[in-house]
């Protein structure tokens, strides 16, 4: 493929340039392209958000255009011969501007390695996906979605073969998300993961019957939910100058970086913890988007690192923090003031227990600590067969149920408790899951640094005061932007490279504290 603008060539024309004025080249064509993922961002957002429901045709249309025009203006010729010659002259650069042309030319690579018309047809095919899924969980019908799927899943497939070469296509799926991750990586971390899960909750379920009643399920006004979500997210350290907290059918996070971030929840009148725990892990989000570096908001190397990175951060406050008893000891009088009622007599300790009941449930966004992880890799295990070929979409809600018994002990009464219930297959987002639980392991191995440094954190949290941990995670994570890739961000951070250790040793700590 090539651009318009500039005719394509393989020679050194900018052999006689100076390094620093081919970096400038480089970044102001990389900004134009970040212009055009920010207005795509806004039109998916409010897709999710605002669209009323027959804009959706103009909607996918204006992505795929969109789309297209990324594609023309990544094939400039300009582009194509600055980065190539920065790449011959790598080793003379500065490691900031190494790490930037590296970067530069994976972006470029893939953009060349898949077919215009393509990656026009699966941003088109995305969007309409986004409606039918709307639609068909709403009414519990995988059938109606069926079609829309099975068309994600060839268009998936086929950019995952284009941009693979000899390698497994569903790697390059991981890699959309997770840049230089493969199954071979994740699979034994997963494997592991899932056996200290499983032994765990073995231990609780000998001690289940000291676990407390639940006080969380009852009357809680979905108005005053969003006040009490407001504050705490609020506390975390959200600046409400840069940000938005709206309504959607599935909690996330977009926006257009540490200015503009666009964050979703959904609330459940009669459980406090689906809009508190999903408002508070996207802004875990949030706060890692807000606190990217703006002076590279527009550059090539602006942006997270990867998604298992970005997952940590909302997991690692969803978890490691709201559900720890120093935030209860802090939130329970402030949020009992808003459900006098309900909480009428709890106490931070029974509400603590309350929100880390471990008790095997449909619906993965509302799951316990523990059992979550199960969810993950079912949804794994499923994809990879789907993109493997063995598992057709027409079986998926029958094999998603049958993993579900087998893993879980629940089966699905419907499909919208069952394989509706993701957004992610309908945005064509293959690969995707196995981030959560690389997040998971990375937040405790984080929360674990944190600590060193943090002397006081619990006293802190038990006083409300987050700011401390949101200004560590801020300036040893966020603000590196993409600096180093995500292995070399955990080993400085944390001195270690990703396991499952830090994970085991908080898990079973807090499970021995729950069933004492």
């Amino acid at each position: 493929m090539s651009g318009t603008n500039h005719p394509t060539g393989t020679g050194s024309g900018h052999s006689g340039q100076d390094p620093k004025a081919l970096i400038a080249t480089l970044e102001r064509h990389f900004a134009g392209l970040r212009d055009l993922e920010h207005a795509s961002s806004i039109l998916s957002w409010d897709q999710e958000v605002m669209m009323p429901p027959g804009g959706a045709p103009a909607r996918a249309q204006a992505l795929a255009t969109l789309t297209s025009v990324a594609i023309e203006k990544a094939c400039d010729g300009e582009l194509e011969q600055v980065a190539a010659h920065l790449g011959r002259i790598a080793d003379e650069l500065a490691p900031r501007d190494r790490r930037r042309v590296e970067l530069a030319r994976r972006k470029l690579a893939e953009v060349r390695a898949v077919p215009r018309a393509l990656a026009v047809e699966f941003a088109l095919a995305k969007s309409e996906a986004l409606e039918a899924w709307r639609i068909a969980r709403e009414n519990s019908d995988f059938r109606s979605f069926a079609p829309s799927l099975a068309r994600n899943l060839d268009l998936a497939k086929q950019i995952a073969e284009a941009k693979s070469g000899d390698a497994d296509p569903y790697d390059a799926a991981i890699d959309t998300y997770e840049p230089g991750g493969t199954a071979a990586q994740f699979d034994p971390l997963l494997e592991e993961l899932e056996d200290v899960t499983r032994e765990l909750l073995g231990v609780v379920r000998q001690a289940s019957p000291s676990q407390d009643s639940d006080h969380l399920s009852g009357d809680f006004p979905t108005d005053a939910q969003r006040k009490v979500v407001a504050d705490v997210v609020r506390a975390m350290g959200i600046d409400p100058a840069r940000s938005r907290l709206d309504d959607s059918t599935h909690p996330f996070c977009g926006g257009t970086g540490p200015g503009d971030v666009r964050m979703t929840g959904r609330y459940d009148a009669q459980d406090l913890r689906s809009g508190l725990f999903g408002a508070i892990h996207e802004a875990g989000h949030g706060l890692y988007e807000q606190g990217l570096d703006p002076e590279l908001a527009r550059s090539v190397l602006g942006g997270a690192v990867s998604m298992a990175i970005h997952e940590s951060q909302s997991r690692l406050w969803e978890n490691l923090i709201a559900r720890s008893l120093p935030f209860w000891t802090h939130w329970t009088a402030h949020i009992a003031g808003h459900f006098p009622t309900a909480l009428k007599g709890a106490s931070p300790e029974q509400l603590w227990r309350s929100v880390n009941r471990v008790q095997p449930s449909l619906i993965r966004i509302e799951a316990d600590e523990l059992t979550y992880n199960l969810h993950i890799i079912l949804r794994y295990r499923i994809e990879r067969e789907l993109f493997a070929g063995s598992l057709s979409v027409d079986d998926l809600p029958e094999r998603w149920n049958t993993e579900m018994q087998a893993s879980l002990g629940i089966t699905p009464r419907n499909d919208a408790e069952g394989c509706l219930q993701d957004i992610h297959w309908a945005m064509g987002a293959f690969g995707y899951f196995p981030t959560y639980s690389i997040g998971n392991l990375y937040a405790a191995q984080f929360l674990e640094a944190a600590r060193l440094d943090l002397q006081d954190l619990d006293t802190e949290i038990a006083r409300g005061q987050m700011g401390g941990l949101s200004e560590w995670l801020a300036k040893q994570i966020h603000s590196q932007d993409r600096l180093f890739t995500a292995d070399q961000l955990v080993q400085r951070v944390t001195q270690k490279p990703l396991s499952v250790d830090a994970f085991r040793r908080y898990a079973t700590d807090k499970v021995q504290r729950l069933t004492n």
